[in-house]
């Protein structure tokens, strides 16, 4: 995970079949993530858009 998506870990995806997931936007904040999520679903009400945390291992560098 490149440097700049470890500092926004909450993402929003649409899910295109239960095992394909695209990253639509990151956020730092859940806050964030969920306010883009619900103008999503005003505008796009039939697609699935989910709320994700994404957690980073990282090798201490």
């Amino acid at each position: 995970m490149a440097y700049q998506e470890r500092l926004k870990p909450w993402a929003v995806v649409h899910s295109l079949s239960s095992s394909q997931k695209v990253v639509v936007s990151r956020h730092r904040s859940r806050i964030d993530a969920e306010g883009y999520l619900q103008l999503l679903r005003e505008q796009k009400p039939h697609s699935k858009h989910e709320v994700v945390f994404e957690m980073v291992e990282g090798n201490g560098c």
